[in-house]
């Protein structure tokens, strides 16, 4: 009997609250290259996310992201660890209502894409799930929501997760300029990375909703 190994995981733990942090989520992301194979499908064929150019860069980081993207990543990848499909429902229904409607149609598209790429993945379970839900109609693939459960899926933390979302955007927006240099400072992928992981502020306006 042939045995289907998952390639080597790097586990990436939530880190403390320090000057350090973004210092070294960027320090250990090095180690995920793999990862962006999860999201090349989506990186083929959207052209535009959630960020138009990259002068929207700033706006998206605090607008968006700290707003409404960064929680539903927070929420949905703590609802798949927590196997809880009414959960990652709940975090759609939330996000739609939150997302312009441009942004919101192409956050489903490029979740539509995500889930397609990931159909073939065995013993799915909350995913699985999901993916008959958005099949079925009674859920919208946005593509956080889809991003959180198939990085849970395959053993990212959610830090990962949430790095990965970012550079996901970055590199689409960036993807006719490619001499253009990461940003820096608070508005790098680390350091959003790090903000959202720690903001509680969005987080709480969240779970009013839901609630």
């Amino acid at each position: 009997m042939k045995l289907h190994l998952l390639p080597p995981i790097i586990l990436l733990p939530t880190p403390h609250d320090t000057a350090d942090d973004a210092q070294i989520i960027e320090d250990w992301s090095r180690g995920l290259d793999w990862v962006k194979w999860l999201l090349g499908s989506v990186r083929a064929r959207m052209d535009v996310l959630s960020v138009a150019d990259l002068a929207c860069w700033n706006d998206f980081a605090e607008g968006l992201l700290r707003e409404a993207v960064g929680p539903a990543l927070k929420s949905a990848w703590r609802c798949a660890h927590a196997n809880d499909l009414a959960g990652l429902l709940a975090a759609a229904t939330t996000l739609s209502s939150q997302l312009p409607p441009d942004a919101c149609q192409r956050s489903m598209q490029a979740g539509a894409v995500l889930l397609k790429s990931t159909k073939h993945a065995r013993y799915q379970g909350v995913l699985g799930r999901l993916r008959e839900a958005v099949e079925q109609g009674s859920c919208d693939s946005h593509i956080a929501i889809v991003w959180a459960a198939v990085g849970h899926f395959f053993q990212l933390s959610l830090t990962n997760v949430i790095a990965e979302y970012i550079r996901l955007e970055w590199d689409i927006a960036a993807r006719d300029m490619p001499a253009q240099a990461p940003p820096a400072g608070k508005f790098s992928i680390a350091g959003l990375t790090s903000q959202t992981m720690h903001d509680s502020a969005a987080e709480s306006a969240l779970r009013v909703v839901d609630a």
